[in-house]
């Protein structure tokens, strides 16, 4: 899979002032519009687990075809480039995000990322971010919406609720398993809310919280930090 193209390379280990300012910048070339299910043959799952101190960390990418099987798994070891801070996620492990999805050999038609897409405060998210960089379809799944919302979905898989945030950003809360809470699905890059939704649902089994490749990435990011 082809790496970041130079016109919009970045310096990961920057200021919180000029991490804001990239993505601003980067957040003029999301572009959202439909990714129907007969266009992706090959999705990804992409998760970062961190060692208890925060020091380490292990991006994970998981990539599967239509029928749950795992055609490919990367690990990519490193150290996160600056600690947490809230809405800029993309600049504590999207270096090693973006290497772990490149080490895949064959390049996925959609990547499911944990984290938010236009869903945030400046419209990129880990998820869009990574889009964008790659030029690649993502969504964004999270456990934890951005910001608060004031009800939650029906209890049966399938059951959503699409909100709108004050500056236009469209997602929602949809529960992929029946009884357990919704995750919150915003698009990334190159895919619309309606789709974005639609390839939730089919990329899951209901057996799991989040899509199956998501799960994956999410299974192998654990064993990569107890492995140490």
């Amino acid at each position: 899979m082809p790496a970041v193209g130079s016109e919009l390379e970045h310096a990961w280990g920057v200021s919180a002032e000029r991490a804001a300012h990239i993505q601003t910048e980067l957040a003029r070339h999301v572009v959202l519009s439909a990714l129907g299910a007969e266009q992706v043959r090959i999705a990804a799952g992409v998760d970062v687990g961190y060692s208890l101190d925060g020091s380490r960390a292990w991006a994970c990418a998981v990539s599967m075809d239509s029928s749950y099987r795992v055609l490919e798994r990367t690990v990519v070891p490193g150290a996160p480039d600056r600690t947490y801070s809230p809405g800029l996620l993309a600049f504590r492990e999207g270096r090693l995000t973006v290497a772990a999805l490149t080490a895949l050999e064959a390049r996925p038609d959609l990547v499911f990322c944990d984290g938010h897409g236009i869903v945030h405060e400046r419209g990129l998210g880990l998820a869009s971010h990574i889009g964008v960089l790659l030029d690649i379809p993502t969504i964004g799944v999270t456990k934890t919406p951005f910001h608060s919302v004031e009800r939650l979905p029906e209890t049966e898989r399938g059951s959503l609720l699409v909100y709108e945030k004050e500056w236009g950003a469209r997602g929602a809360a949809l529960r992929l398993r029946t009884g357990v809470k919704p995750v919150y699905v915003s698009p990334g890059h190159l895919v619309d809310l309606e789709s974005a939704i639609a390839q939730c649902l089919g990329w899951s089994t209901g057996h799991h919280k989040v899509p199956e490749p998501l799960q994956a990435a999410d299974t192998l990011s654990r064993l990569a930090r107890q492995g140490t």
